[in-house]
């Protein structure tokens, strides 16, 4: 499965409601596994008020429906990257 880094920053409509981040975080992970999804690591980023969220998608389709999903909800902007492990890296650019 393809890992992606999500960077979430709340929005001032999210911040408003700031104490149900928990609750939050738990409806995008119930979401993210509906799509066949799985979040493998979450972190805060104290010094940009963001999180870091890693996780794995079985293909780019169901990556952009929880995107599609978690911005409709209005509480965060966000940014994706698709992530390889460095194995991973080193075997394709050691056949390219």
């Amino acid at each position: 499965m393809a890992i992606y880094a999500s960077f979430l920053k709340m929005t001032a409509e999210g911040n408003k409601e700031i104490k149900k981040s928990r609750q939050r975080f738990e409806q995008g992970k119930a979401g993210v596994e509906k799509l066949g999804g799985k979040i493998l690591d979450a972190f805060y980023i104290v010094s940009k008020g963001e999180y870091l969220i890693i996780s794995e998608f079985p293909d780019h389709d169901a990556r952009v429906k929880s995107m599609v999903h978690t911005l409709q909800e209005g509480n965060v902007n966000y940014q994706v990257v698709r992530v390889l492990p460095v194995e991973e890296y080193f075997k394709l650019a050691e056949t390219a």
